[in-house]
């Protein structure tokens, strides 16, 4: 499934397994503004070997917040576990190990579906598992430019739907870079055709579709009916007698590293999802962690067990059956209050023998805060199991959660600007929107607060004049808009874009031609 060959660019790259073509059964067709969005969510990854400068992969990814989080598969920038590879092992890399130490890959974003993507960012890996062949990366530059980046960047991401809803037959859209039929964002659909779980722990590891896989589309971006992202092209199996089967990793795989990473890198949490915020109890392999209780003491297992303690208790253990476990194995722990961490452990390995119960506990000399706890303990990256308790007269709180999308999010303005004559893409063109209140003699006038001060966002086109404001406009509200590039006329005008509650999350503006001057 995988192959190597040589390119001739300066990111010279390697194409990997999984991408996805045509599909047998029609699907519902989505909404044009949901499909510009989900095209456009979607990324090429470029990623350099350290032995070879001009070696590397190329896949797909998803983007899935504004500050520049991105989910793939860890085979795009790393030899995964369990796939023997003599072409990286001659290289010196293990299973587990990254393409390059810095863990770095170049990101081109689709600006337009009709166009070739536009390499602009670089991301660095933030969490990884090679075991379930997944990353999420975090764009850290721009690939051309020192220039700091902004808090939000102008993309376009996917809402994460939570994938334990998939039912087969279900229609599912998959979108990237598969290589074959061009360099441009390929989307196709299919249906989700049922289910695979590896090592019948009860966790459904692959959706398993009609939709075929193929090289360079691996990390991709595979959504539901309303757009959301359900999973991740991943792979296919085949039997000697050419028998084939393609696999979609589900997207609630990917929660615990979603989470990781955005914490590693400093996040607000900003996602839009429907996701919850850890899988249904996940098991690695034949490893199993059981329920999680709670009791005031323990011997041997939990003592005085409960769910609610008294305000000012000094201490609060947490049993924690395992069994069939492997010591060395990577696992981790979290305690949270109110949703907040307040203590835990990464990346430790497990010393603790086969079979028994853990001990894990909280104490505090002055008593315990009163208020909502919750213990999650993971497995090489994934949650296994958690538990929730009550201090005090606290409330019991939900499974902590990533935040919801909201149902009326601001609005991202895209569109295209060309010379009126030779209709020709014009490249640097400025496209401003005015803070509300704001007009054009507002902006040309009043140098004493500056332009910044008059200014709601702003989009500058690239090469195909293609624009993507940085930053989304409030909805409910009415802007002033001036349009203008090196050598044309500018067009300015008052109030001229209204953002209704009804418009949709990408609103994509007639094209804008200028006249040259």
């Amino acid at each position: 499934m995988r192959s190597h060959n040589k390119l001739l660019t300066t990111f010279v790259l390697l194409t990997l397994c999984a991408g996805l073509l045509a599909t047998a059964a029609p699907a519902q067709a989505l909404q044009k503004d949901v499909q510009q969005r989900i095209l456009r969510a979607s990324v090429k990854l470029m990623t350099p070997f350290d032995a070879d400068k001009n070696q590397g992969s190329l896949c797909s990814g998803t983007m899935i917040s504004p500050e520049g989080y991105i989910l793939t598969n860890f085979h795009c920038v790393g030899y995964v576990a369990g796939e023997r590879d003599t072409t990286l092992e001659r290289m010196g890399l293990k299973q587990g190990d990254f393409y390059n130490k810095q863990r770095l890959s170049l990101i081109a974003i689709t600006d337009s579906p009709r166009q070739l993507p536009t390499p602009t960012y670089v991301a660095q890996v933030m969490a990884a598992s090679a075991e379930i062949d997944l990353v999420v990366m975090k764009i850290v530059s721009y690939a051309n430019s020192k220039q700091a980046l902004p808090k939000t960047l102008p993309v376009v991401y996917a809402a994460i739907a939570d994938s334990d809803m998939v039912e087969t037959l279900d229609e599912v859209f998959v979108i990237g870079y598969p290589g074959i039929g061009g360099d441009t964002v390929t989307a196709t659909e299919g249906k989700i055709s049922g289910f695979m779980d590896e090592n019948n722990d009860k966790v459904i590891d692959w959706f398993k579709t009609d939709v075929l896989v193929n090289q360079g589309n691996s990390g991709g971006t595979a959504v539901n009916d309303k757009g959301e992202l359900i999973g991740v092209p991943t792979a296919r199996l085949q039997d000697k007698s050419g028998n084939i089967i393609y696999l979609i990793r589900p997207v609630n795989h990917a929660v615990p590293l979603i989470q990781r990473a955005m914490k590693a890198g400093g996040s607000t949490g900003d996602l839009g999802t429907t996701a919850p915020a850890a899988v249904a109890p996940q098991v690695t392999g034949n490893q199993n962690i059981g329920a999680l209780t709670f009791g005031t003491g323990f011997n041997n297992g939990v003592t005085g067990a409960a769910t609610t303690f008294k305000a000012g208790a000094l201490e609060v253990h947490a049993g924690v059956p395992y069994q069939n476990m492997r010591d060395g194995a990577p696992w981790a722990y979290s305690w949270q209050l109110d949703g907040k961490e307040v203590s835990g452990q990464g990346d430790l390995s497990w010393s603790f023998g086969q079979s028994g119960v853990l001990d894990l506990y909280l104490k505090s000399k002055s008593g315990l805060p009163e208020g909502s706890y919750n213990l999650q303990v993971s497995l090489q990256g994934q949650v296994a199991q958690e538990g929730q308790f009550v201090v005090g007269s606290a409330k019991p709180a939900n499974t902590p959660q990533k935040p919801a999308k909201s149902q009326a999010q601001d609005v991202t303005v895209t569109g295209t600007v060309s010379d009126s004559s030779t209709r020709r893409p014009i490249q640097g063109a400025a496209v401003v929107f005015l803070i509300p209140g704001m007009t054009v003699s507002d902006f040309d006038g009043d140098n004493s607060k500056g332009k910044a001060d008059t200014v709601a966002s702003y989009g500058i086109t690239n090469a195909s004049g293609v624009f993507t404001i940085e930053t989304p406009l409030a909805r409910g509200e009415t802007y002033s808009v001036i349009i203008g590039a090196k050598g044309y006329t500018r067009i300015a005008e008052d109030d001229a874009l209204p953002i209704e509650e009804s418009d949709p999350d990408l609103l994509e503006l007639d094209p804008i031609q200028l006249d040259r001057q």
